[in-house]
Formats: C-alpha cells, structure tokens, sequence
C-alpha cells in the first residue's frame, strides 16, 4: 500500500504532556490505548539507502510486522511530506521484492542490495492515538514516548529519548493540521520537530551533533517569490533553533537575525498579517541575556509565530 504521508512532528516536555492530552479528548475523536512499537531500521554499510533519501524499517505490533519504505519529500520546518510504501509481512524478514519496481533508481540490483542491508539502529516506543475530527479533516494524532537505540560499534550503544506528538492528514485539508496544531500550542512545551525518529537514529550511529552553525547569508535575495524566500528562512530558523538547543551561543545571533528578515518579508506584503504582535515579543525575548534556549524555544509564542508563518505559505501557494 502507498500513500504520500502529511504529518507535523511536534517534540514535547514531559511535563506538558498531560493537558495536551485532555484538549485531545475534548475534540471529537476515536481513542487508541497505548502500544508498544518496536521498529529495526537497516542500512548498507555505504549509506546508499540514506544517499537516496530514503528510510526502510520493519515494525513490530502485537505479533504483526509492517515493511515500510520512506522515499524522498519534502519538510517545511516540522511538516513533513513524504512517499511511503507499507507491506505486511508474516515474519520480521526483509524482501525488497514486495515494494513496487518503481520506487527503486533504474538498474537496481534488488538482490545485491538487501544482502548488503544490515540493522542499523532501532526505536522503542509507547504509542498512544486519536483520530480526531476537526473541520473539514480527519487528523491522526499520535503521542510517542520510547527510545532510540543505537548499536555504535567505535562508541557503545548510544540512545536518545523519543517524547512527541504527530499530526498526521488522513483525509481533509492540509490547513486544518496547522489550525489543530496552533490549538494545542495553547501551553508552553511544543515545538515543531523537523528530523525524523530515522534522521535522529541516523546522528546517533553516525556521532552527528551540532558542533558549528553554517554562517546565515548577510542578505536574501528579495526579489524572489514568496513561496521560495519563506521556505528558506522557515529552514534557516529551524538549523539556528536546533544549534541554540544544542548550547551553541550563535544559534541565538541567528535567530534574531532570522526574526528580522520575517519582519522585513512581512513588511513588504499588502496584506496585514496577525504575527507582527508576535514577532515583537520574540525579538524582544531573545534581546534578553538571560533568555534561555529551553524556556523561548518550547514557549507558546514560539510554535504559534511558525505555524501562522507555515499556513501563510500554504495559502499563498494554493
């Protein structure tokens, strides 16, 4: 089975985790307990898998077991669109031979490549759902609280917590997962997550961590369209927000930087915008020396700035 999967990642504090759940339960929905998750993620020892942008795993439910490749999409700051391929499987096997021949780049040796694959890392995790209505849509709302577990074989294992909420589109309106997110954002704790469970498992094999932020260009292109100018300073946001996060002290230099160019883009529309009240608090926010990563970065102001800038795009890209 494949589908094109919509979803918005959103970390969240362990603390924030009990009224996000009760505003869950007041919408109209369909109620899940908790499972259990396992899943095995494999890779060859060149990375080819990751070279073409793809993730594979199998996951472990209840006694069934899933195949699932990821192909190459697209992440606007937490939105994630990306193919997905899903095949059961009776046992926890690999067979590349099940997924449609057109995923793969022409000439792939199928054979060749899954004796190449090994398990590369692996997540843990409790999953607790909804399936919500809200407006016009059908929204899968997941809460995940588990780890990654990474077999390293110069450092140990090495792991890495798993505690967030995914908005995923079944049917309806992309717009209304914003609308719904910037409901939640109610409460300080969130914050849009733009890696993956796969991406994160990857950093962890592979050592990646944020030890020097990219220099941000002194100046942007202006007269480019406003669906290619706001992608990019949505990403520039999100790479100094994570360097912040990880103690980089330009992280911070970035972000007010950043934060000016959102005022300058929207200064420049004719349209008035119901952000400029925020982007003023945010500015003056990390104007203060003291401000720290952790509080500015998962407060309410912080997602609800980004999910108004993320559902301006989509409507001016309609």
């Amino acid at each position: 089975m494949s589908s094109v999967e919509i979803e918005l990642k959103l970390s969240v504090k362990p603390d924030a985790i009990p009224a996000v759940r009760q505003q869950l339960f007041q919408f109209p929905h369909d109620y899940t307990s908790p499972q259990h998750l396992t899943n095995i993620y494999f890779e060859t020892p060149d990375n080819q898998l990751r070279r073409w942008d793809m993730g594979l795993r199998i996951r472990g439910f209840d006694g069934h077991y899933e195949m699932t490749i990821k192909t190459a999409g697209k992440v606007i700051s937490g939105l994630h669109q990306r193919p997905e391929f899903n095949i059961p499987l009776p046992q926890p096997q690999l067979n590349l031979a099940l997924f449609p021949a057109h995923i793969w780049p022409e000439n792939t040796d199928l054979a060749y490549l899954q004796a190449q694959l090994t398990e590369l890392f692996s997540t843990n995790f409790n999953r607790e759902k909804w399936l919500v209505t809200y407006e016009e849509s059908e929204i899968e709302v997941v809460l995940d609280q588990g780890t990654i577990l990474s077999g390293n074989k110069d450092s140990g294992d090495q792991t890495s917590p798993i505690c967030e909420f995914e908005l995923e589109l079944k049917s309806g309106n992309i717009i209304d997962i914003l609308s719904l997110a910037n409901k939640l954002a109610s409460q300080n704790g969130l914050r849009l997550a733009n890696k993956s469970k796969a991406a994160r498992g990857y950093a962890l094999v592979h050592g990646l961590s944020h030890k020097t932020l990219p220099k941000l260009p002194k100046e942007l292109e202006w007269q480019q369209p406003l669906s290619v100018l706001l992608p990019e300073i949505l990403a520039q946001w999100q790479e100094q927000e994570e360097g912040w996060l990880a103690g980089l002290p330009e992280g911070k230099t970035g972000l007010v930087q950043v934060l000016q160019w959102i005022i300058t883009l929207t200064a420049r529309q004719t349209e008035c915008l119901p952000i400029l009240d925020l982007l003023a608090e945010l500015m003056a926010a990390l104007s203060i020396n003291s401000s720290e990563a952790e509080t500015l970065c998962y407060s309410a102001s912080w997602l609800q700035c980004k999910l108004a800038l993320m559902q301006w795009l989509l409507i001016q890209s309609r």
